[in-house]
C-alpha cells in the first residue's frame, strides 16, 4: 500500500457547487506541499450527500491523488472517524466541503508537525466566519493553557475549531464521539478529550479558515436544536473543586469592559433609586464604549488576516476586506466566555455527591410548595434509605428555608450565581451542572426557567432524562381585574408534556380544569394529597358573642389578597374582632399596608405554623387568588382551628362548606366573608363540628401513612 505524508481528508453532505471554491483553495495549498515534496493525497467523503454534491465531485474521480467515498453517517464524527482509518498518510487534515483555507495552512501546520517533540494537534491562528447576510466575525486561536486555566475556558466555550491537521494515529486513539439525542458537538467534545489526555492544541501562525456560516450547516442545526455536550470527566465536579483560587484568579481571559460596563447598568437599571438619576448617563457611557469598540476594531485586525483576507478573493469573491467591512467586522475571543467556567468552579463548592434526584424550584423559602419538596424528599428517603439530592434555585432569592433540607441534599443557587449571564451563557451553564451532576431524575415544581430550560431541551431529556412536574394550581391575575388566570400547566406543562413521565398535584380539581382546557392525558396526572404530621389537638372552643380572634397567615404578597383583609376589615367593629396578620412582606405590598386598620394587628413574619400561638385564636381566615388544598388549612385544622376560605382551586376538596368548614363562593366577595365571621361569633359551636369532621378527613386522608402508599406507587 502506497504511503503519504499528509492525508487532505474533506466532509462534505450537500454544499452543491460551493465545494468547488473549496477544492480550488485546498489545491492552491496543495501547490506549495509539492515544492517541498511533501507527498499527500485527497481523500472526499460524502455523507448522506445530495444530487449535485454528488455530481460535482464526481470530476476529481480520475485524478490520482484523489479518492471519493459515500456513506450515509449522518453526522461529523463518525464521517472523520472513517476517513482517519482510510487514511495513508502519516499526518491528516480535516476540512469541511463549505470552507476554504489559506494557501500557507497544509505547509505551515505539517511545519509545526514535524517540528514538535510530543503528541500535538495544529489549528489555524484565525477563523474568519463568512456568509450571505452572515455578518463577518473573525476569532483568533491560542495554544494550550496549563491544563486548569483551559479547564476553566472550555467550560464555557469550545476552544479550537474543528479544522485541524494531527498525526494519523492520534484521531484513530481519540476517535470523535457518535453524538444523538440531544448531544453534539463531536468537535468540542474531541478538543476537551485530548486536551484531558495531555495533547496540547498549537497553533500554525498567520494560517486561516474562512469559515462560511448558513442555516443549513450541521453546526447550525446543532445550535437551533439547543443540544449540548455529554458528560465530560475533564469538568467532574470533584475535579474542579480541587482548583486553587490563584489559578483561576488570574486568568487572564476574564469579562470584557464592554460586559462589565453592561452588568453595572443593569445593577443600577434594576435600583429605583438609582435609576432615575444615573441611568442616562450610563445609558451614554454604554454607547460610546461601543462606538468606541468599533473605532479601534479595524486597527486590531492582525495585518496576516487582512492580507489573506485579500489573496483569497480570487477564489471567493464573497471575501474581501473593504474598509467598511473590516470596521464592523466583530472581533472573538473564545476564552471571553470564561465567566462560564468560573461560575462553574462556585457551583462545583457546593456539589458533594452524585445525588439520585434533583429538584428545580425558584426558591427554597415559606411556602406550601417548598413544603411539597420536602415532603417528597422525606417520602423518598424513607422508600430508599440513603438517597441523595440536589436542590436547584433558579431564582436569585434568598433561600430562607435552605435549613429545612435533608442533610444528604446539595444546594445550588444557580440563579443567585448565574445572576445577570446573558440567556446563551446560562443556558450553556445549566446544562452543563445538569449533565456533569450524572443524575437522570429531575423534578420541577414551579420554577419558569426550569421549564423554559426543559422546553428547549426536550431532545435530550426524552432520550437520557425522567422528569416528573409537580404543579398545583390555576390562580386570577390580579391585573386583569380577578377575571384572567395564570397555571403552570399552560403554557409550561403544555409545552413540555411531550418528555413529561408524571404530573404531580395536590387536588383533583386542578387534573379536571387541566384536562379539558389542554386535553391532556388524565392518565399523566397523579393527585398526593399532602401529609400534615403536625399532633392534631383538640378542637378550640370559642364562647358566643364574645371578640373574635382572627388569624390571618401566609406570605403578604398580592397572590394572598391582603387588600381583601382590608376591606373586611373596614366592615368588622374593632370591639368584636381582630385580625392579627402574620407573614412577611412580598416586594410587591409595601410594609406599611395594614397601618391604619384597627381591627388588623400586624405580627411579622413566622416561620412555620407551628410557632404561632394557634391557641390564642379562634378562627383561620384563608385568601388566595389561587391554590390546590393549601398546606396552612391542613396545618390549622391539625391545630383546632375553623377555617374560612376563599373557594377556589382544590380548597373545596378539604374544607367542604357546612360539613368541614366555611366557604366563600367568590373569592372577592366580602360581604361575603363578613357575613360568615359574624355566623362564626353567634353560633362558634357549629363550627366546632365542622373542625371535628375536618381533622377526621385529615387523619385519613393526610396522614404520612397514606402519603407514603401514594409515593411508593410511582418512586
Amino acid at each position: 500500500m502506497k504511503r503519504y505524508d499528509l492525508t487532505v481528508a474533506i466532509t462534505a453532505h450537500n454544499e452543491g457547487l460551493v465545494a468547488h471554491k473549496t477544492m480550488r483553495s485546498i489545491l492552491e495549498a496543495t501547490k506549495k506541499l509539492e515544492e517541498k515534496n511533501i507527498s499527500y493525497e485527497i481523500l472526499i467523503h460524502i455523507d448522506n450527500g445530495d444530487q449535485i454534491t454528488k455530481d460535482y465531485f464526481q470530476r476529481y474521480k480520475d485524478n490520482p491523488s484523489v479518492e471519493i467515498f459515500e456513506n450515509s453517517f449522518g453526522d461529523p464524527g463518525p464521517s472523520r472517524n472513517f476517513l482517519a482509518q482510510k487514511a495513508r498518510g502519516e499526518y491528516i487534515t480535516f476540512l469541511d466541503g463549505d470552507d476554504l483555507i489559506s494557501d500557507n495552512w497544509l505547509i505551515a501546520a505539517y511545519g509545526v508537525l514535524i517540528g514538535a517533540t510530543e503528541e500535538v494537534i495544529v489549528h489555524p491562528e484565525g477563523i474568519l466566519t463568512f456568509g450571505t447576510g452572515v455578518n463577518n466575525v473573525l476569532t483568533i486561536q491560542k495554544e494550550t493553557l496549563p491544563v486548569e486555566k483551559d479547564t476553566i475556558v472550555l467550560l464555557g466555550e469550545n476552544r479550537w475549531c474543528a479544522i485541524l491537521m494531527a498525526k494519523t494515529s492520534t484521531i484513530l486513539k481519540h476517535p470523535y464521539k457518535h453524538l444523538t439525542g440531544g448531544y453534539s458537538h463531536e468537535d468540542y467534545v474531541f478538543n476537551i478529550e485530548t486536551t484531558h489526555a495531555g495533547i496540547k492544541h498549537l497553533i500554525a501562525k498567520e494560517t486561516i479558515l474562512f469559515y462560511r456560516r448558513s442555516s443549513n450547516s450541521r453546526l447550525s442545526s446543532s445550535n437551533s436544536m439547543n443540544q449540548i455536550i455529554p458528560y465530560m470527566e475533564f469538568f467532574d465536579f470533584d475535579k474542579v473543586r480541587g482548583f486553587s483560587h490563584e489559578i483561576h484568579a488570574d486568568v487572564s481571559v476574564g469579562v470584557s469592559i464592554k460586559r462589565k460596563g453592561y452588568r453595572l447598568y443593569k445593577k443600577i437599571r434594576d435600583n429605583n433609586f438609582l435609576n432615575y438619576f444615573i441611568t442616562p448617563p450610563a445609558k451614554l457611557t454604554l454607547k460610546v464604549l461601543n462606538s468606541l469598540n468599533q473605532k479601534n476594531r479595524q486597527s486590531k485586525i492582525p495585518d496576516f488576516v487582512v492580507r489573506e483576507w485579500a489573496k483569497i478573493n480570487p477564489l471567493e469573491t464573497q471575501l474581501y476586506p473593504y474598509p467598511f467591512i473590516l470596521k464592523r467586522t466583530q472581533i472573538y475571543d473564545p476564552s471571553d466566555l470564561s465567566i462560564i467556567g468560573e461560575t462553574y468552579l462556585k457551583i462545583a463548592q457546593s456539589v458533594t455527591h452524585t445525588p439520585d434526584y434533583i429538584f428545580m424550584v425558584p426558591w427554597v423559602v415559606r411556602g406550601g410548595a417548598d413544603k411539597v419538596m420536602l415532603n417528597m424528599m422525606k417520602a423518598i428517603e424513607e422508600i430508599h434509605p440513603g438517597s441523595k439530592f440536589t436542590v436547584i434555585t433558579t431564582l436569585p432569592n434568598k433561600n430562607v428555608w435552605s435549613k429545612m433540607l435533608p442533610k444528604n441534599t446539595d444546594l445550588i443557587e444557580f440563579g443567585k450565581l448565574a445572576d445577570g449571564l446573558p440567556p446563551y451563557e446560562k443556558d450553556e451553564l445549566l446544562s452543563r451542572v445538569i449533565t456533569q451532576l450524572k443524575c437522570k431524575r429531575l423534578h420541577i415544581i414551579n420554577s419558569e426557567y426550569a421549564y423554559d430550560w426543559a422546553y428547549k431541551h426536550q431532545e435530550l431529556i426524552k432520550n437520557h432524562y425522567e422528569l416528573t412536574v409537580s404543579v398545583f394550581a390555576s390562580c386570577f391575575i390580579p391585573e386583569s381585574n380577578f377575571i384572567c388566570r395564570f397555571s403552570f400547566d399552560d403554557p409550561f406543562i403544555f409545552d413540555v408534556y411531550k418528555v413529561v413521565k408524571k404530573i404531580f398535584t395536590d387536588n383533583q380539581t386542578f387534573v379536571e380544569e387541566s384536562v379539558e382546557k389542554n386535553a391532556l392525558d388524565k392518565k399523566m396526572f397523579k393527585v398526593q394529597y399532602q401529609p400534615i404530621m403536625d399532633e392534631v389537638k383538640k378542637i378550640h372552643h370559642a364562647e358566643a358573642n364574645k371578640k373574635v380572634r382572627v388569624l390571618w397567615a401566609s406570605r403578604v404578597t398580592r397572590e394572598k389578597m391582603p387588600d381583601m383583609i382590608k376591606l373586611i376589615a373596614d366592615k368588622l367593629n374593632p370591639d368584636e374582632f381582630q385580625i392579627d396578620v402574620f407573614g412577611a412582606f412580598s416586594d410587591d405590598v409595601n410594609k406599611d399596608f395594614f397601618n391604619g386598620v384597627p381591627v388588623i394587628k400586624y405580627r411579622g413574619a413566622f416561620d412555620g405554623f407551628s410557632n404561632i400561638p394557634t391557641d390564642d385564636y379562634d378562627i383561620l381566615l384563608y385568601t388566595s387568588v389561587g391554590d390546590g388544598v393549601p398546606n396552612i388549612i391542613l396545618e390549622a385544622t391539625a391545630a383546632g382551628l375553623p377555617i374560612l376560605a376563599s373557594n377556589d382551586g382544590g380548597v373545596h376538596e378539604f374544607i367542604q362548606d357546612g360539613k368541614t368548614g366555611s366557604l366563600v363562593k367568590e373569592i372577592r366577595d366580602v360581604d361575603g366573608y363578613v357575613k360568615k365571621l359574624k355566623d362564626f361569633r353567634k353560633n362558634p359551636k357549629k363550627y366546632e363540628n365542622y373542625v371535628e369532621a375536618a381533622q377526621k378527613l385529615l387523619e385519613e386522608r393526610h396522614s404520612w401513612k397514606a402519603f407514603i402508599k401514594k409515593m411508593k406507587e410511582d418512586f
